[in-house]
């Protein structure tokens, strides 16, 4: 590598490697693609949620009533 000397001044472009904007930029687009994918499987999920809470208000009311009817059973 070559340094500056007073006569040349100063070299131009030795901050940053040339390299390092293309990995931020590269970081960048698969950090945009990761959210797009995140993103479009929020609808499937949010359907899968109403799914469980459907079967969930059908189960939980018929166990409680098959649990009260063995009690009742059991206790006469």
């Amino acid at each position: 590598m070559r340094t500056a000397t007073r006569s040349e001044g100063p070299l131009v472009g030795t901050s940053e490697p040339p390299f390092g904007r293309a990995i931020v930029h590269r970081l960048g687009t698969v950090a945009s693609q990761r959210a797009e994918e995140f993103l479009a499987e929020v609808p499937a999920t949010l359907r899968r949620v109403r799914t469980l809470l459907m079967v969930l208000t059908v189960c939980v009311p018929i166990l409680v009533v098959g649990m009260i009817a063995v009690l009742w059973h059991l206790a006469s």
